[in-house]
This record gives structure tokens, sequence and C-alpha cells, in this order.
């Protein structure tokens, strides 16, 4: 077994290059069949975003305990080997569901992935200290959250593509071929990742704990555990608000692409398809602006947790929601505060993130981690319940981003007095 690197050794870094791409990879091929089936819904006039957008969160909340548990108690790097191995089970059930025209058996497979993702979370962030230590993790961290950005761009802006895409090229009734091919296509990534999985250094398991019955239901005492610890609170407050914003903006965002190219019929998939492109464009001024921020809040972080980076980000997502509460819809105005917003969001999340890892005790990241997760994926159920309500209640987009300027600036204040490294 390999030792956790410390700032005295040389970090290997190839180890955590390695461990970028499996994650990238991972988070690429969830949003990717996310999307898939998404658009697959459209085609046979079907809502499912809404769903599909809870139940990705709902192990989150359901299980996090345990797989904080196992991430602590397991080699991690076993534990993250098992879960991409998994995912390879996973999509290929899902493949085999399209090609046999069984929606109910796709997302049946979908919800595991799901289930999977929970598990593969606390094993990946948590290897993250373990392989650079603690000089280099606001670095590391910056860096995985970039590439997890980047993959879900390129998911979920890929997955809409391909599937218009095909059903060009093969007419309007080839829906289920056009949404399995693609799932093929990452059934065969994910196997390529298994196997760069299996060259990743292993390290020592942190805790003894045995199982316990009791990490079914023992989510409060996680919680406690993070809510004693000041400094690893108001991170995660911090970090909790990032991903109820994040749920937020990209409901928001198909809704702006749904009101702007209105449809006369949803039978008529391909010009709904058409409305997703566009959607998928404004992903790509969001997402990109993301990149660009987590990249350059982590060359700040690269030495040193530097909290204050943070706060600027706090206010920028302020400024941003705000401009997009005013800016008319298209304009390269609007295309410009959309990417600010994502630029300075990430900016706000880099510095918390790396807090939260550095801070977390050995025996506990995983605890910790899961805990955490557990905060922001309730939060992105809370943030599916608001915006389906103010959609509901007829709330424009515009007022939305406006209520989110609010949000935004009481958080930031908050970062401002309570967050520091």
């Amino acid at each position: 077994m390999q030792k956790p690197a410390e700032t005295t050794e040389k970090t290997p870094w190839g180890s955590f290059w390695s461990l970028t791409v499996i994650q990238s990879m991972n988070a690429l091929n969830e949003k990717g069949v996310q999307f898939l089936l998404i658009g697959l819904g459209i085609w046979m006039a079907r809502e499912l975003q809404y769903s599909l957008s809870v139940l990705i969160v709902l192990p989150f909340v359901l299980f996090s305990p345990l797989g904080g548990w196992l991430a602590d108690r397991w080699c991690k790097t076993r534990l993250l080997q098992a879960m991409v191995l998994l995912q390879v089970v996973v999509l290929a059930g899902m493949t085999v569901g399209l090609w046999q025209e069984s929606l109910l058996t796709a997302v049946f497979f979908f919800s595991i992935f799901c289930v999977q993702a929970m598990f593969f979370s606390p094993a990946k962030k948590g290897l993250v200290k373990d392989i650079v230590g603690s000089e280099n993790i606001g670095f590391a961290s910056g860096v995985m959250e970039i590439s997890t950005m980047m993959a879900l761009l390129v998911g979920q802006i890929g997955a809409l593509y391909l599937i218009y895409t095909l059903l060009k090229l093969w007419g309007p009734d080839s829906g289920w071929q056009a949404a399995a091919l693609p799932c093929a296509c990452c059934t065969v990534g994910a196997i390529v990742v298994f196997a760069l999985s299996l060259f990743m250094p292993r390290y020592p398991a942190q805790s003894q704990r045995p199982f316990s019955w009791s990490l079914l239901w023992c989510h409060f005492s996680q919680l406690r555990m993070l809510w004693q610890n000041k400094v690893l609170r108001n991170s995660e407050i911090g970090i909790g608000y990032f991903w109820f914003i994040a749920s937020v903006m990209m409901l928001i965002v198909l809704q702006m692409a749904a009101e702007a190219n209105p449809v006369q019929s949803q039978a008529d998939f391909m010009q709904v398809l058409g409305q997703q492109k566009d959607s998928a464009l404004l992903f790509a001024w969001l997402s990109g602006g993301s990149i660009s921020g987590g990249l350059c809040a982590s060359i700040i972080c690269a030495q040193k947790i530097r909290t204050w980076v943070a706060t600027v980000g706090g206010i920028g997502m302020t400024a941003g929601c705000l401009a997009l509460a005013f800016l008319p819809y298209g304009t390269p105005l609007f295309f410009a505060a959309l990417t600010f917003t994502g630029f300075t969001a990430a900016g706000y999340l880099v510095p918390l993130n790396a807090l939260l890892q550095d801070r977390a005790d050995n025996d506990k990241r995983g605890d910790v981690i899961a805990a955490g997760n557990l905060v922001d994926c309730f939060l992105g159920i809370v943030a599916v319940a608001v915006q389906g309500a103010l959609n509901a209640a007829g709330v424009t987009p515009q007022w939305q981003c406006g209520l989110l300027a609010a949000s935004s600036a009481l958080v930031a204040v908050f970062i401002i007095r309570n967050t520091k490294a």
C-alpha cells in the first residue's frame, strides 16, 4: 500500500490526472445518458427532465451515510474501480433497453447509475487529498471541478446534438436507435476508463468502524458531525448554495429556450429538439464561463486555499443574476452576463470545496463528503421544486434570475462574514 502524498514527498501527479480522466468520464456518461433520455422523451412527447433531475439526487439523500462509511472503511481505489465496473454494466443494460424499445428498462438502469454516482463521489473526492496532499489540494480540487463542469457540458450538449443529428439522418421513426447508439458508445468509453482505473495507486483505509444497519438512517448524526465544525459547516453552506443555484439555472435555461422558441405541437419532435439545441447553446455559454472561472480560481489557490476568491465569486454571482434579470434574451450582453455568472460561480465554489476536503479528519473524510453530498442533493431537489413552482405560477425567467440575485447577495454576505481558511 502507498501512503498519502505529503508535502515533503514528490506528488504523484500522473495518478491525479488519471483520477481526473476517470471522474470526468463518469460525469460525462451520467449527464450524457440523462439528456439522451430527455431527448427520447421529447421524441415520445413526454417530459422527463424533472423526474430525471430528482432521480439523480435521490440516492444521495437516501444512502449518503453508507457511501461515506464505505469510502472511509475500505480502500477508496478499490471502491472507485468497483463503481467504474458497475458503470459499464449499467450502460450496457441501458443500451439493451433502448434497442429493445423499453423506456422502463432504460430508466431502471439509469436509476442504478444514479446510485453508482453516489458511491463514486466520496471515493474519488477522498482520493484527491490522498494523492496530492494538503499543499496542493486547492489546485487539485479546482481542476476536478473544472473537469466535471466540462464533462457535464460535453455530455448534455453532445447528447442533444447526437440524437437530433441521427433523427435527421435516419428518419423520424428512429428515435430509439438514435438514443441507443450514443449509449453504446458511452459503454465502450466506460470500458476503457475501467482499464485505466486498474493502474490507480491504492491507499489504506482510514477507519476501522464496522458496518451497522444504522448507516441506513444515520443521516442526522452525520450531518451533526459536519455541523459541529464551524469551518466545515460554513464551507458546506456555501457549496450547497452553489448546487442549488446551478440546478435552478439549468431549469431556467430550459424555460428560456422554450419561451424564446415556441413550438406548434409537441408531436413535432424535430422542432422541439431544435428548441433543445438552443438550450444547449445557453448551457455552453454558462458552462464555458464556469470552466474559465474554475481554472482561474484553481491557479490562484494553487499553493494555498484563498477564501477571498469565494467572496469575490459570491458578489459576482449576485451581479450576474441581476444582469440576467434585466437584459433582453439573446443579445450579446445577455450571453456575456450568462458567461460572467458561470465564471464567478465556479470561482466561488473552488476554494470552498478545497476547504471542506482539507479540513475534514482523515478517518472521517468520507463521512464529511457524504454529509456534504446529502446537503447538496437535498438542495438540488428543493431547487427543482422551487423552479417548478415558480414556472407553474407564471413567474418569468427574468424575475426568477432577480430572485436568485437576492438570495446570492445574502449568501455572499454570509461568506464574507463567516468563511476563512
